[in-house]
């Protein structure tokens, strides 16, 4: 049950960052196409390129934390015997889980709420700034979800003949 959310979060989310990464790319080329070839840069790309990179950013950071990629210094860790290293996992799943909801969950949230009832705009692409900050409830919510589930993996999982647990 949990392997399969977690997995579904990553079939989800691989496919959502290659096609935010894939509007990137394409409007950045179309940025140079019309600065060097045209003589004039279209307004909105640099501003739509900033947006996109954001969005990249948070949702990457949410598939990089799935797939247990994310930075890390396990050297300590793996040293460890099984139960000392299960019980580091866990407590480091719990803190990826505070800091998922609190910070950028609460806080991303109420920026967002915030920028929201502003109604500043973003000038070239005339939508609310708000929704490039959307992305810290977002991801805060995609990390939280998956947090709880790596912490029950590491619970649950069951060491077999001297192996190491994830």
């Amino acid at each position: 049950m949990i392997k399969g959310i977690l997995k579904a979060l990553d079939t989800l989310l691989g496919p959502l960052c290659a096609l935010v990464f894939v509007a990137l790319l394409l409007d950045v080329l179309w940025g140079v196409f019309t600065r060097y070839f045209l003589g004039d840069q279209a307004r909105w790309t640099e501003e739509c390129a900033r947006f996109l990179m954001v969005w990249l950013a948070f949702l990457g950071a949410a598939l990089a934390y799935t797939r247990q990629a994310h930075l890390g210094v396990d050297i300590l860790v793996a040293r460890m015997d099984p139960q000392a290293r299960r019980i580091a996992l866990l407590v480091e799943h719990a803190v990826v889980f505070l800091f998922a909801v609190l910070v950028l969950g609460y806080g991303g949230g109420e920026l967002f709420r915030e920028r929201f009832a502003s109604g500043q705009t973003m000038p070239a692409l005339g939508i609310l700034k708000a929704w490039q900050y959307f992305c810290l409830p977002v991801s805060g919510a995609l990390i939280g979800l998956i947090a709880i589930g790596h912490f029950a993996e590491t619970l649950l999982a069951k060491p077999q003949d001297g192996e190491v647990l994830p």
